[in-house]
Order: C-alpha cells, then sequence, then structure tokens
C-alpha cells in the first residue's frame, strides 16, 4: 500500500491530481462524490469521498489508497454493504482530505484520519482543529498584504 495521493491545488476533487481518471463513480450528485480512480503512470487506486455532502460552495473530501483486491471489492459492493466498508477502509487508514471550493477546485490539503461518530465518520478533532486553524491562518495573511489594503 502507498501512502495517500498528494492533491494537486486547483484541481477538481474526483480528478484530483494529473494522470488520475474515473474508474467508477460510487455514488453521485450533480458531480461524483465518491468513487476510485487510477493514477495513469502508478496504476495505483484511490478511493474519494466527499465528506460533506457538496451541496454548499465549499466542500471537504478524503482520499485513501486502495490495493487492487481492494478496489474490485468496493466496485463489487452496494448500497449498506458499500457504505459500511467504505467507513472501515476509511477509519483504518491516514486520508489525504482536501477543502475544495465549487469554482476553484482544491483551495487547501492536509493529511490526517476519521474518527467514528454517528451516522458517519468525521474527521478527528485535531485535524478538524487544525485545518481550520490554517485556513484562518491563510486568510489573515492575505488581509495582512498591503497589495490588499484599504486605502
Amino acid at each position: 500500500m502507498t501512502e495517500p495521493l498528494t492533491p494537486d491545488l486547483g484541481a477538481l476533487p474526483w480528478k484530483p491530481k494529473r494522470g488520475t481518471s474515473l474508474v467508477r463513480e460510487l455514488n453521485h450528485w450533480d458531480i461524483p462524490t465518491s468513487g476510485i480512480i487510477r493514477h495513469r503512470w502508478t496504476r495505483q487506486h484511490y478511493f474519494f469521498q466527499c465528506l460533506d455532502g457538496a451541496t454548499t460552495q465549499y466542500s471537504v473530501w478524503a482520499y485513501m489508497a486502495l490495493s487492487r483486491a481492494e478496489a474490485r471489492e468496493l466496485m463489487s459492493l452496494e448500497g449498506d454493504a458499500l457504505r459500511q466498508r467504505q467507513d472501515r477502509l476509511m477509519l483504518s487508514r491516514t486520508l489525504a482530505v482536501v477543502v475544495a471550493e465549487e469554482d476553484a477546485g482544491i483551495i487547501h490539503r492536509a493529511r490526517g484520519r476519521l474518527a467514528q461518530s454517528e451516522p458517519e465518520p468525521r474527521l478527528e478533532p485535531s485535524l478538524s482543529r487544525r485545518v481550520q486553524q490554517e485556513i484562518q491562518e491563510e486568510a489573515s495573511a492575505l488581509r495582512d498584504m498591503p497589495v490588499f489594503a484599504a486605502g
């Protein structure tokens, strides 16, 4: 198993890195919200999932590396069995987690884990705090730049 994918800034969440292609869409809501992608050069499979439904301007996505056997298994499952297997896999691995904006694509990247929660897993509290803090620091740095100063 390899490390989680490192998504490209500006990329679409369902096509998160140059050289990846969608192998199987597992869920869809105007856009693919979960599925399996494969990197063209390394042949590595990855699972992706939107963690918050992608119904607002900003969304949070997670990616994890899969073995070929795991990719085939996920592609053979449906409904509750698929959802339960996805959750078990995601809870057991370090993930690439991104924040995406609907027009700008991926705008922030982090690595971390999910924590068990009902009705579905959530970001571990420490990862959640870290991502929020990093985004606030980035926004603050932009506000402090002279080019953005109100005249």
